[in-house]
């Protein structure tokens, strides 16, 4: 629709309560007019625009950006801001409101912060896509679960389009990994879950496309230990945390993918320089000092 101000704006409102960490309030989409300034104010929420095509300016805590296509500008609750549309390119620009407990933090672990909120150069299409598809999961009205869960889900598809463009701000927890890393992620991920079972470091390498001597020297250049020996690691870590209960050292040693009682033994006190036994002795005499 038209406004006094805006060749073409609208906006989807969420129908629904906000109960969840993280939740979408509304998404929009508007063509305002050259010269259309907002503010000086603040808000209350967050709110993230990204420009379909044109030019403005967006002043945010005494900072001025010049703002394109596929460029991406968020305000922070409490800041000061303002945002204008260029005078001969006027902008359009969706926008996507958000508040939630963890929404802050999330925001900060991409790279987006009020020191840094600014992300450029992105696929000026691809976001328009992403927003769309938002906007119109709050114009369904498929109840309150249905559409949290949809909404929800294309806002953390926009923000890792966001992460994309803003790798080289990321913390190191949530960079882009390199090929080997994200390999090696994916092994200790595998290992973590599967300790307790037989585990052939053959078969992980080749199912992860990598052969198992290539893929044991990238995992010991990042882990500084073989595979093997980080499965033995993760499985004595459990083993200690099961003898703090009342399983058998029969039982413990099954549990944490040894099936020969005697050879768990031996292992843990090559570990530990005490035997299963001594070590939960010891528990035990400390919990009665």
């Amino acid at each position: 629709m038209e406004t006094p101000e805006h060749y073409e704006y609208r906006v989807e409102i969420n129908p629904y309560p906000y109960k969840n960490e993280l939740n979408v309030m509304f998404v929009g989409a508007a063509r305002p007019y050259p010269l259309h300034q907002i503010g000086p104010a603040v808000h209350d929420y967050i709110l993230i625009h990204s420009v379909d095509q044109g030019r403005g300016t967006f002043e945010w805590e005494g900072h001025t950006y010049r703002i394109g296509q596929g460029d991406t500008f968020v305000i922070f609750p409490g800041g000061l801001f303002s945002y204008q549309s260029d005078e001969t390119e006027p902008w359009s620009y969706r926008w996507i409101a958000i508040q939630g407990p963890n929404a802050l933090e999330l925001l900060a672990t991409i790279g987006i912060t009020p020191s840094n909120p600014v992300i450029g150069g992105a696929d000026a299409v691809n976001l328009a896509n992403i927003y769309e598809q938002a906007e119109q999961s709050l114009g369904k009205r498929s109840g309150e679960i249905l559409t949290d869960l949809e909404a929800g889900g294309w806002l953390r598809i926009l923000l890792a389009e966001f992460a994309r463009q803003n790798a080289d701000k990321l913390p190191a927890s949530a960079r882009i990994l390199t090929e080997s890393e994200r390999v090696v992620e994916q092994a200790v991920k595998w290992f973590r879950s599967q300790y307790m079972l037989p585990i052939s470091i053959g078969q992980l390498a080749a199912s992860l496309g990598y052969h198992r001597t290539h893929f044991t020297k990238i995992f010991r250049q990042i882990t500084s230990l073989s595979p093997m020996q980080y499965v033995q690691r993760i499985r004595m870590e459990r083993a200690k945390e099961l003898l703090h209960t009342s399983l058998t050292v029969e039982q413990v040693a099954a549990s944490c993918g040894f099936q020969d009682p005697l050879y768990f033994s031996r292992q843990f006190k090559s570990s530990t320089g005490q035997s299963p036994t001594q070590f939960r002795d010891q528990l035990r005499t400390i919990q009665v000092k």
